[in-house]
């Protein structure tokens, strides 16, 4: 359990500032007159926030009693600053960044929360990491059409609620990543 909960902070801590992030990064997007890149990151940095608020309810599941984030969620806002240059940068980032969590951390985190028996911590660092594959699809097709100077027509973008899985232009029937109705997705605004 020891190590299970070690995870799930560092998942906490990870996702948050990857929130910020992409915050940053979406400003920085919106600064280049990159609407729809811009619009991408201000969805993801959304869903992240998803994970976090799964990842904190898994915390307090297995401890039994709410966690305090701000105990160990540290954000240098500086250090994220530093990372900003241009949009093609924050895509090459963002890329590495959910591919490094969906290939190696969350797959880490899902054995161990498994051999553990922490049914609650596999589940969510399942949905995060999966949602995660999808994150990292998105930036890439971006990237593929911004160096390709056709930009992509993205005109809304929604959000599976339940485990921030991104979907662009409609909503499907069910969340190809945690089976959810229609329902559960959320419009991201452009602005």
């Amino acid at each position: 359990m020891e190590e299970v909960v070690k995870n799930i902070k560092e998942a906490i801590n990870g996702e948050s500032n990857a929130q910020r992030k992409y915050e940053l990064f979406s400003k920085k997007a919106l600064s280049e007159g990159l609407p729809q890149i811009a619009y991408l990151f201000k969805a993801t940095a959304f869903a992240e926030g998803i994970h976090i608020r799964n990842h904190l309810k898994a915390l307090a599941t297995i401890l039994g009693s709410e966690a305090n984030p701000q105990e160990f969620v540290k954000i240098d806002e500086e250090k994220l600053k530093s990372l900003i240059k241009d949009t093609k940068s924050s895509l090459l980032d963002a890329i590495a960044g959910e591919m490094f969590e969906f290939k190696k951390m969350y797959k880490n985190f899902v054995k161990i929360a498994d051999k553990a028996g922490e049914d609650v911590a596999e589940l969510s660092f399942t949905l995060a990491r999966y949602a995660e594959r999808v994150h990292a699809k998105l930036y890439s097709t971006a990237l593929k059409k911004l160096e390709s100077n056709k930009p992509r027509e993205i005109k809304e973008i929604y959000v599976c609620s339940i485990c921030g899985n991104i979907e662009l232009n409609e909503i499907p029937s069910k969340c190809p990543v945690c089976d959810h109705g229609p329902q559960f997705f959320k419009k991201i605004e452009m602005s």
